[in-house]
């Protein structure tokens, strides 16, 4: 009996994809959910080719139109074709598209359009027929150029085109003025095109990791920007930054820059990566004004010493300076007031052992408190009842840095000669913060040059009649974290403050006479014991932008507060009233306000 043989499949294993199987990955249920929704999601499809229904997605097609039935028993659980919703957001994006058809023209009621991470190496000129796209993700794709009608997409706020092969991009980007976010970054940019500074709602922008030697000049017209990536690229040297008083991070890391460039306008920076370059100097008076900066990282450049300026960085956590050529670290960095970290390996230092910068920064910073009285710094050895010794500035100090830093001292008083010293520098930075203070210094009084007055997490109780009276130049005043239950009447004396902390305290409402400061911008008096909101006083604060009562005892929202428009941030969780629901308080602020506008009674 003979053997019968084996049948072989000489078929290839993979069938290839065609254009049929791309097409029936647009089910009949698909369909039908996006004319309801709006909405079609055909991300990660395994497509070559996008199926050629969704084109026409809300045209019914013959079969559609014979099966249509106007009898009254008809099942409303079906589709209601008159009620179709157009098509406005289409996620196309992780799959194999190399091109886009032309009747992309159609879909000309898309808002949002997702293609990232497919192999497309160019757009049909019909995209430009979306003229109501507001968000386009093209990142991840092999993009060389852009047709000319892109630009006419002039509802864009977001735009991604990350890590494509762009090597120019036309003037016509400059059109796009209502982007709030463009990401450039991972492309071959070789410069960027003039009259970007036209882009004026940009918060966002990362051009980084390309080949930039520039930016151009009129970026300072970005007076938005929250965020300037340019790390990565070749950049020589940097236009005046200095009007750019909204941005919060600056990244310029690992380029060719030799200078340091001029941020002394960046009143919000926090955060600024400078590492990498091959800069000499560090120009403390380029960072003259950024009080609030955070981070600062200045490894592997060229620099040779530190100024001694760098001590106006009163909220300054990370410094690193690693990999320089400094050989002296200055004293006062032993009493910066918020250091956590602090990098210098790789430089030769000479007045602090090798062996005590191994051990990190808080050993540094304590050879440093050891050694402050070789520095132009009077060291005041009185003891406190809690054994704790005080490092007091000396007048110089404090008339180069114009500001009195004795946070996190445990004191309970103030000598009377660092204030008379104060005084006579002219500060205007008092810092106080998380000491045992129970009552301010009568003293105190004498330095009337303040603007900047930080009590926060001290005992507190009360504070004295004449800080309205004496503090008139006051524009910012912390008391959070204390035992308040109210304020003297002279704070409605302020003309000036702009911003005034009371959270974590005692009180059970507003003080009055917080109503009478017409300049305030911020009040933050959450986590508090407050009952009622007050309408009628609030709307005496016509700057009022920021109001947080969070964490409060409210009860009942007033509709009329809806009426304030000033408001940009209203921050109320964390309260016992039903209304508006928590669903309406994580919307926007603007959503908040319109709900309670909604509320307020009609009259007839």
């Amino acid at each position: 009996m003979s053997k019968s043989k084996k049948k072989i499949n000489h078929c290839a294993v993979f069938k290839p994809r065609t254009k049929n199987d791309d097409n029936a990955e647009l089910s009949n249920t698909m369909i039908i959910c996006a004319r309801k929704t709006g909405q079609l999601n055909l991300s990660s499809k395994g497509l070559f080719s996008v199926p050629k229904r969704v084109w026409t997605i809300n045209q019914l097609t013959e079969d559609e139109l014979k099966e249509l039935n106007f009898e009254l028993d008809y099942d409303e659980t079906e589709q209601r074709w008159w009620e179709q919703e157009s098509l406005k957001t289409l996620d196309l994006s992780c799959n194999c598209l190399t091109t886009i058809n032309a009747r992309i023209r159609y879909l000309n009621d898309l808002t949002e359009l997702d293609l990232h991470n497919n192999l497309l190496k160019r757009l049909p000129m019909e995209i430009g027929n979306l003229t109501k796209l507001i968000t386009l993700d093209l990142s991840y794709n092999k993009l060389e150029v852009l047709p000319i009608q892109f630009y006419h997409l002039l509802e864009l706020r977001n735009l991604n085109l990350k890590y494509n092969i762009l090597k120019e991009l036309d003037t016509g980007i400059t059109d796009l003025i209502m982007l709030s976010h463009l990401d450039l970054s991972h492309n071959n940019l070789i410069e960027l095109p003039i009259g970007m500074g036209y882009l004026v709602r940009l918060i966002f922008l990362d051009v980084s990791h390309n080949s930039l030697k520039c930016l151009p000049s009129d970026i300072m017209s970005m007076r938005a920007l929250e965020k300037l990536i340019a790390n990565s690229n070749e950049l020589e040297e940097l236009p005046s930054l200095s009007e750019l008083r909204k941005v919060e991070t600056i990244m310029f890391q690992n380029n060719k820059l030799t200078t340091f460039p001029d941020l002394s306008g960046c009143v919000a920076l926090k955060e600024l990566n400078l590492s990498e370059n091959n800069i000499v100097d560090f120009n403390i008076l380029h960072l003259e004004e950024v009080r609030k900066l955070k981070i600062l990282i200045l490894g592997d450049n060229s620099i040779k010493a530190i100024p001694e300026g760098i001590i106006q960085l009163i909220n300054l956590e990370y410094l690193d300076l690693s990999n320089n050529n400094i050989s002296l670290i200055p004293v006062c960095i032993g009493i910066m007031p918020n250091l956590k970290k602090f990098s210098v390996e790789g430089n030769n230092i000479q007045n602090v052992r090798a062996d005590i910068i191994s051990c990190g920064t808080s050993r540094i910073l304590k050879h440093l408190q050891q050694s402050i009285d070789t520095a132009n710094v009077n060291v005041d050895h009185s003891v406190l009842s809690n054994t704790s010794t005080v490092v007091y500035p000396n007048k110089y100090m404090m008339k180069n840095t114009r500001m009195l830093s004795l946070a996190g001292h445990d004191l309970t008083d103030l000598s009377i000669e660092v204030l008379e010293d104060a005084n006579a520098a002219g500060v205007t930075l008092i810092d106080l913060s998380r000491n045992h203070m129970r009552e301010l210094p009568e003293m105190l009084s004498i330095i009337t040059t303040v603007t900047d007055l930080k009590l926060t997490s001290n005992l507190l109780t009360h504070l004295p009649e004449w800080i309205g009276e004496k503090y008139e130049h006051l524009q910012a005043l912390d008391l959070s974290k204390n035992h308040l239950l109210s304020l003297p009447s002279t704070i409605g004396l302020f003309k000036y403050l702009r911003s005034i902390d009371i959270s974590f305290n005692r009180f059970t409402e507003l003080p009055e006479d917080i109503y009478e400061i017409s300049t305030l911008e911020t009040l933050e008096a959450n986590d508090n014991l407050i009952a009622n909101i007050d309408v009628s006083l609030l709307k005496k604060l016509k700057r009022l932008a920021i109001l947080n009562l969070a964490n409060n005892n409210i009860d009942n929202v007033p509709a009329e507060l809806g009426n304030l428009t000033n408001i940009r941030s209203l921050i109320l969780f964390g309260n016992c009233f039903k209304n508006p629901r928590q669903a309406i308080l994580a919307k926007s602020t603007d959503e908040i306000l319109a709900y309670l506008r909604n509320r307020i009674p009609q009259q007839s």
